[in-house]
């Protein structure tokens, strides 16, 4: 059993950071990418650990180690607060998912080297600005809607640089 407990905290202060302060429509296009790349990067994973039941939203944490563990007060961190008018939150669930695979550490990468974080592009489209919804086949960012297609199809696209810089470029375009 893994359990990088500092991994896992460095997320959720990550989580716990983001604000939902109305600048999703100035990142839309660069939310639009990260989203993409979020779909390319978990569907690679679901194929190469078997979690394509649920895919995207699969716990690929407990498809590479089921013994992954995180303190539950931790988790507790996440909890949506109840006076939010964000119509787009981080959902909890979705939240825990990507902190179990922070738990697991270097892990996932010494089992399968040549894929990336699958939720690296997620936390990026959280911090610029907001969260998702998911409706009809599409993630809906609030500004833009990004279908999701099928596991296969996501897992066979080439891979879509998310560098700050290139975000930053794509939202100056918008």
């Amino acid at each position: 059993m893994v359990t990088d407990t500092a991994a896992a905290e460095r997320v959720v202060e990550r989580l716990v950071a983001v604000h939902w302060d109305g600048t999703a429509r100035a990142h839309r296009r660069s939310r639009a990418r990260l989203a993409r790349e979020f779909l390319r990067r978990t569907a690679q994973w679901a194929l190469a650990v078997g979690a394509e039941e649920g895919w995207p939203f699969s716990d690929l944490a407990s498809a590479v180690d089921p013994k992954v563990v995180v303190d539950p007060a931790l988790l507790a961190r996440l909890e949506l607060d109840p006076s939010s008018d964000d119509p787009f939150p981080v959902p909890p669930q979705m939240a825990a998912v990507i902190v179990r695979w922070a738990a697991l550490g270097d892990l996932p990468r010494q089992q399968f080297p040549g894929l990336e974080d699958p939720y690296e592009p997620l936390l990026a489209l959280f911090e610029r600005g907001g969260g998702y919804a998911v409706a009809n086949g599409f993630i809906e960012l609030a500004f833009i809607s990004v279908p999701i297609r099928s596991v296969t199809e996501r897992a066979s696209l080439e891979p879509l640089p998310i560098d700050e810089a290139t975000l930053d470029g794509l939202d100056r375009e918008s």
